[in-house]
């Protein structure tokens, strides 16, 4: 979870946003982090998973210590640092799952990707120049790159196939015809007409893209969901971008579910409000809890539509009915994790990542368990605190 800092303040769609409420990542510097055997061959390319972020995210560092540990090389490339990497890649055949393949020279050292995962990649991330073509097109190329190296590998995150990161209306549509209930959901210019139409005396309005802009490289700024007051929306003016308004569901629980390889885990959430985990960071409350048979039914169902191996589920208890807000495919877990006291989807996320590795060397059977000592070993690795 990226925390925000400054001073509380009020920000959401349809008002301009509040420049108080940003994330500053300036101060993070990127970097290129390898974690490979040490007598790796020299003359072949050493299979290794690749794994690309920012680098005030801690998942991934996180991760590849405990692949590191569990005998999975890789290496992990931050946005901020892709202007200096030296890079040259060559196409393959026969990588398996029907993928072509590809081999890296990276930095001087020689790999061939089995599994890429990309969170939080955006081109917006990448440095700028002091000419703005130029800056664009270095953003854009290494974003292409890395979303083509997901299609190369044998494997790859937060799913195996294209289009495995649905938007929020697609997210919206695919829940109702998979007969899931959502919000009643309204996208529009014009705020206070989309609230006229929605029952109850509240309505939640957010963006359709991300929750935050990148107005510079490393400074974000939030426009975050909001529960407002229906009759003060109805005095809102139009705009000249499309907002979601959905009618506000009481419910009895909030769970933030994460799937990872078909096994889900839970948690209960407690907050005053959508942007609760942002500005009042100490007041909300994340608690481990057994994932209710119809909320884990429906995060397996909508993750195999979706075809993701990964992914943040946002869901709501009403009246023991699930109700389905969003999932985040690029969603951290280690700020809940760290509010939780726990390490369970950071242990998941590991041990996936190693089956898809073995499997792209060709070891179709099931990895060999962990025992006692590697699991406590785990632990260590994974306990420390990150967002």
């Amino acid at each position: 979870m990226l925390s925000a800092t400054g001073v509380p303040g009020r920000a959401g769609p349809g008002r301009p946003c509040d420049p108080r409420l940003t994330v500053d990542l300036r101060g993070a510097p990127g970097s290129v982090t390898w974690r490979l055997p040490e007598n790796e061959p020299v003359a072949d390319p050493a299979p290794c998973v690749v794994l690309a972020d920012r680098a005030g995210c801690a998942e991934f560092a996180v991760l590849q210590d405990t692949l590191h540990h569990l005998g999975v090389p890789s290496v992990r490339v931050d946005a901020e640092s892709v202007a200096a990497l030296r890079l040259s890649a060559t196409v393959t055949g026969g990588a398996g799952h029907g993928r072509t393949g590809c081999v890296l020279d990276l930095d001087g050292r020689r790999i061939a990707p089995t599994v890429v995962w990309a969170r939080h990649f955006s081109p917006h991330a990448m440095p700028a120049t002091a000419d703005a073509a130029q800056t664009l097109l270095l953003a854009e190329s290494w974003h292409a790159f890395v979303r083509q190296l997901c299609s190369l590998a044998p494997a790859s995150l937060p799913g195996d196939r294209p289009g495995d990161r649905p938007g929020r209306l697609e997210q919206l549509a695919g829940a109702a015809a998979a007969g899931i209930r959502v919000p009643r959901t309204v996208v529009t210019t014009d705020p206070a007409r989309a609230a006229a139409a929605m029952p109850g005396r509240r309505v939640v309005v957010k963006v359709v893209g991300e929750h935050f802009v990148e107005t510079s490289p490393g400074l974000l700024t939030g426009v975050l969901p909001e529960v407002a007051a229906r009759a003060e929306v109805l005095r809102r003016p139009a705009l000249a971008y499309p907002v979601i308004v959905q009618e506000h569901v009481e419910h009895d629980a909030e769970l933030r579910v994460y799937h990872v390889a078909g096994a889900v885990h839970a948690y209960a959430v407690g907050k005053r409000a959508p942007d609760s985990p942002w500005r009042e960071e100490a007041e909300v409350t994340v608690t481990p809890v057994a994932a209710p048979p119809a909320a884990a039914d429906a995060v397996r169902r909508l993750a195999s539509l979706w075809g993701l191996t990964y992914g943040a589920f946002d869901l709501l208890l009403s009246a023991g009915e699930v109700v389905f807000l969003e999932v985040n495919t690029d969603g951290d877990w280690r700020w809940f994790e760290t509010k939780a006291g726990g390490r369970a989807v950071s242990t998941a996320v590991a041990l996936a990542v190693r089956t898809l590795h073995l499997t792209a060397l060709g070891n179709t059977g099931p990895p060999s368990p962990l025992d006692l000592v590697d699991f406590l070993l785990l632990g260590t690795r994974t306990h420390g605190s990150g967002r």
